[in-house]
């Protein structure tokens, strides 16, 4: 079983694989990395048509590679998974839609951490649409720092560690029941940020979780189908 992961950073290859090599040690794992996407969108403050451009051939490289699903680990890509859909065969995953999905059904107000511009109205308005399709009446808060993402970058991990729990110290201030740690990138920071007493979400546990499930049904279909090729 192989799956596929489309990254915008370098940076956040190694949390998510590291979460695979945990717990499924057995998947290969493919990393499809275009730095441009991130760099682009913090240029021009969003995505336009060149960014679904660039998504479309990254995902078609993936699918062509022959994975049986591909993960979407890019926080500015995300939010157009859906427009994505139609032109792919195997099934694709938002990373962070199982940990967006999971703070909507238990949580109020919910505080967003992001150390990417973009990512944080992103992730905003990803909440706001999930909310309405569920049901549920939501607050939501931000806090930017992308000195944090500088310091990642620069190999300072414990400064990066350190201002995100500072930005999430803000919005604990602020009155949130939950903190977000919107990108993969952020999962180093994530014990840090919980030693301030508020459960913390981060994408990569719940997003491998939810496609080991996918590759699961995937697994008692080929069963079901062999049977019924066995009974004709």
């Amino acid at each position: 079983m192989k799956i596929g992961i489309i990254h915008a950073t370098c940076n956040a290859v190694p949390p998510l694989n590291a979460v695979f090599k945990k717990l499924a040690p057995d998947v290969t794992v493919l990393n499809f990395v275009d730095e441009n996407i991130q760099y682009y969108a913090n240029q021009i403050s969003g995505i336009d048509d060149k960014t679904h451009r660039d998504f479309f051939n990254i995902t078609n490289t993936a699918q062509e590679s022959g994975v049986n699903v591909i993960i979407v680990a890019c926080t500015v890509l995300t939010p157009i998974v859906e427009s994505i859909k139609p032109f792919v065969k195997v099934p694709i995953l938002a990373v962070d839609y199982p940990m967006l999905e999971k703070a909507i059904k238990n949580y109020y107000k919910i505080g967003i951490v992001a150390t990417n511009a973009p990512t944080a109205p992103a992730t905003k308005n990803q909440l706001e649409k999930l909310a309405k399709e569920l049901g549920k009446k939501i607050e939501i808060d931000t806090q930017v720092d992308t000195q944090a993402m500088t310091e990642l970058k620069a190999g300072n991990e414990t400064e990066h560690n350190r201002l995100n729990r500072l930005a999430a110290e803000k919005l604990k201030k602020r009155g949130c029941d939950v903190i977000i740690l919107a990108q993969i990138t952020q999962a180093s920071a994530e014990k840090e940020v919980a030693s301030l007493g508020l459960p913390v979400l981060t994408s990569p546990n719940e997003a491998v979780k939810t496609v080991l499930n996918i590759i699961q049904e995937q697994k008692s279909k080929e069963v079901k189908i062999l049977q019924y090729t066995s009974n004709d």
